[in-house]
């Protein structure tokens, strides 16, 4: 029964061959009594079953007696495969290879049980083919079970379309009353960052229990949303709905995007109080330890890790990020050595903080020692560490090494092409920098916004004015892509530093309210170049309402004016720093800091 495309089961060209590579495992040759067992037995056999060729010696004479057609084994062949040994290589492509065998038509436990499988794996788009052959299958109806399967994989995928097409099936089943379903739809709209869809299905409920307030409150976070998150917590206490290891998790991360610190301390309280109560003990504390992080307490983040009991690798990378979050490179480095003295395997976030730490205290040393474990553990590193890599050798002004990496990489996305496009635009290289941008659009990877970012930074640092001007222009006509303050912010510095403060004033004016402080002390600093007192009068007026009294908005005006000899208002700008408490801060320098 052919049940899906060569895409999803690469090795099914070799279906009619299966009896023979039976016959070549040497459990099934020295095995004279074929079936000796009942279904029962076997199904006691596969539960106790840890690896593949355990699976196949236990599949061998299911094959030759005939019970192999039988649903519930075959379903409990594919379930043992695609949960308990999906870890091993080519156990779902067996899988579906077994299905693809059965004279039986799959029972809907063994549909369930592969799309979930699929849905988990390295290619979740193969559980919506699969999901999709199942309903044009006669007599293969799915449940709840299969659409929070599917709608796992679409969530994955970050497929719109998919989420919404699950969603009208979902609704035409009648499954639109399960808890189970909706709050699948729900997770899958906010992978999708449909916010409105999301919260609007929880509105239309009358009584959610407390998984559908987790998925909300998730969502919300993971949307960039935490006051959301955190008023719905509000009323989620006021419902009398008692909160989970989950809700503490997502309340913390929402308190971390807000920096929030007073209110993370009271959850650190709860789950004091509550210890016993939650289960996830080790994902509670890498919380504390991120939401402490973030909010730039070390101390108390140093504390959490150091009372654990068990630490796992996420546990140090909360740490070990935390640390280079707050500038603490050197100390981050020393956990990275003290985590592989603990026995632990550094995974891939580990290296990237690691390398991170590298590039920004300058260590090119140690960051080529981490380099040189990555090729040595990996055949092949992906784009995440590749574009780890090649940032580590630009901070440290080892372009080679950067180009190199950016060479090797067998894959390349838009975060690699742009990570660089800047390296070798702040190295000086503008004309190579743009050279790749040409190539990248010539390859399958479309330009974003993050690589407009670069390319306007290649032009400024370059002074190609005219260049840049035509970039800006094309991101938005070529590519549809809306000018963030970035990108507004490269143009104006190009600007500024072509002698133009007065375009770049204009340009400025178009941004309406998008204009922040550091866009407008780049065309300050233009002012004190071109000595246009009049203009630097007009940012430091900008500035002052939006409320920042830095410093060197003082000291720039000052010195405009005392360049242009206008002493009595160079003594004014001094003396309203002095009065309004504005001190200039001293210099400093990070040789020789132990953080």
């Amino acid at each position: 029964m052919p049940i899906a495309s060569t895409k999803v089961v690469p090795r099914l060209a070799e279906a009619s061959s299966l009896r023979a590579c039976l016959l070549t495992i040497p459990a099934f040759q020295s095995t004279p009594q074929l079936s000796p067992y009942g279904p029962s037995r076997y199904i006691l056999l596969l539960d106790q079953c840890t690896t593949l060729p355990q699976l196949k010696r236990i599949q061998a004479p299911l094959a030759t007696s005939g019970l192999h057609s039988d649903p519930f084994l075959l379903g409990k062949l594919i379930e043992t495969l695609t949960i308990r040994l999906h870890h091993h290589q080519h156990t779902l492509p067996y899988a579906l290879l077994l299905l693809s065998q059965s004279q039986q038509p799959p029972n809907l436990l063994t549909w369930n049980t592969l799309i979930r499988g699929l849905s988990l794996s390295p290619a979740p788009h193969h559980a919506l083919l699969l999901f999709a052959t199942m309903l044009q299958t006669p007599f293969a109806v799915p449940d709840t079970y299969s659409f929070a399967f599917a709608l796992r994989a679409s969530a994955r995928l970050q497929s719109h379309r998919a989420t919404k097409a699950i969603h009208c099936l979902v609704i035409e089943s009648g499954c639109q009353s399960s808890n189970h379903a909706i709050n699948s739809l729900m997770h899958a709209y906010a992978s999708c960052r449909d916010v409105a869809s999301m919260r609007k299905l929880f509105d239309t409920v009358p009584s959610w229990d407390v998984v559908a307030w987790n998925v909300m409150i998730s969502g919300y976070v993971q949307n960039s949303l935490p006051n959301d998150a955190l008023k719905l917590l509000g009323r989620m206490s006021s419902a009398s709905v008692a909160p989970t290891d989950v809700t503490v998790i997502a309340a913390l991360s929402a308190c971390s995007q807000m920096k929030d610190l007073c209110l993370g301390k009271q959850m650190h309280g709860c789950v004091h109080k509550r210890t016993m109560h939650f289960e996830k003990e080790i994902k509670l504390c890498t919380a504390l330890i991120d939401m402490y992080a973030r909010c730039g307490r070390l101390e108390p983040a140093k504390q959490v890790f150091d009372e654990m009991r068990a630490k796992d690798v996420g546990v140090w990378n909360a740490l070990l990020g935390g640390y280079v979050h707050n500038g603490c490179f050197i100390k981050a480095l020393q956990f990275y050595v003290e985590l592989q003295e603990s026995g632990l395997t550094p995974d891939e976030p580990t290296l990237v903080s690691a390398l991170s730490a590298c590039g920004h205290a300058g260590m090119l040393d140690a960051g080529k020692s981490i380099h040189f474990y990555i090729e040595e553990r990996f055949r092949r590193f992906d784009v995440v560490l590749g574009t780890a890599l090649i940032e580590m050798y630009s901070r440290c002004g080892c372009i080679e090494g950067s180009q190199q990496v950016f060479d090797k990489m067998a894959k390349k996305d838009a975060v690699a092409w742009s990570s660089m496009i800047r390296c070798l635009a702040v190295h000086g290289h503008t004309r190579d920098a743009l050279a790749l941008f040409v190539s990248m659009q010539g390859s399958d990877v479309r330009p974003d916004g993050v690589t407009f970012v670069a390319v306007l930074c290649a032009c400024s640092h370059a002074g190609l004015v005219e260049e840049g001007l035509g970039y800006f222009k094309s991101m938005q006509r070529d590519f549809g892509i809306v000018p963030r303050v970035e990108h507004y912010g490269c143009v104006i510095d190009l600007l500024s530093r072509a002698g133009r403060p007065r375009e770049a004033l204009q340009l400025m004016c178009s941004m309406g309210g998008k204009v922040n402080a550091v866009v407008w002390r780049s065309l300050l600093s233009a002012c004190r170049v071109n000595l246009d007192v009049e203009l630097a009068e007009i940012v430091v007026r900008n500035l002052m309402e939006l409320r920042s009294d830095h410093c060197g908005d003082y000291v720039l005006l000052s010195n405009t004016y005392a360049a242009k000899g206008m002493w009595d208002d160079a003594r004014r700008v001094r003396r309203e720093m002095k009065e309004r408490q504005i001190r200039k801060n001293p210099a400093f320098s990070l040789i020789g800091s132990s953080c």
